[in-house]
């Protein structure tokens, strides 16, 4: 299978008055088409700041970046803003949902952004919402929902535009152990159905134990 997303020798440091931080070392990462990697690791690791980097959020120090096999590292701010609008969707342990929208609006504001017209925008959004169970929660704003609800809004928020490749920083985070279930077999079932690809950052063991690879970030280094 041809990567999606490949990530070549990344390392990042950060620098302080007294000494340089290194916050990722020589990482290289392939992650396919429909296919689903769990990234591994406690607070502090690098999970974050990795994620950062493959989704041309941060730069890294030294290392190359390339998406559905174009090389990003060396593009202008610009154009990576392009690539990550068309390519990569993200999911946050915090769900960043807009409270005074309602959880249709919170899924057709980013289609509207991407090009769509109004009109298929709320369709997709509408038939989304359906497919997780949320039909009657369309004109409910964030504050009305239920974290549960508040995550499957957000997941469908990030593929609403069918992105190739979603990055999800601890998602089930702030979800009881039902919840967590529930959101991994929802992403499971994104994966089968819309082959979409997945790196899902998280220190829950029980939950990662469900993907197709599993990979361990420790001190910034891949293990």
């Amino acid at each position: 299978m041809s990567a999606v997303l490949k990530l070549k020798n990344i390392s990042k440091e950060f620098t302080e008055p007294r000494r340089n931080i290194v916050a990722l070392n020589r990482i290289n990462l392939e992650l396919s088409k429909g296919q689903c990697i769990g990234l591994l690791g406690p607070s502090g690791s690098g999970k974050s700041t990795l994620l950062q980097i493959a989704g041309l959020l941060d730069n890294p120090t030294n290392g190359e970046i390339f998406i559905n096999g174009k090389k990003c590292d060396i593009l202008s701010q610009e154009k990576k803003n392009l690539i990550r609008k068309k390519y990569i969707g993200f999911i946050y342990q915090n769900f960043y949902l807009l409270d005074s929208f309602s959880a249709l609006e919170n899924i057709i504001i980013p289609q509207l952004i991407n090009g769509s017209s109004y009109k298929s925008a709320k369709k997709r959004a509408i038939k989304l919402l359906a497919s997780l169970g949320l039909s009657k929660r369309i004109d409910n704003k964030p504050r009305e929902l239920s974290g549960g609800e508040k995550q499957r809004v957000a997941i469908l928020r990030a593929i609403a535009n069918m992105p190739k490749i979603i990055l999800a920083d601890e998602p089930t985070g702030n979800l009881d152990k039902k919840n967590s279930e529930n959101v991994i077999k929802i992403i499971k079932d994104l994966v089968r159905h819309y082959k979409i690809s997945f790196i899902v950052a998280t220190h829950n063991l029980s939950i990662i134990k469900k993907f197709d690879k599993i990979i361990k970030l420790s001190e910034g280094k891949l293990i």
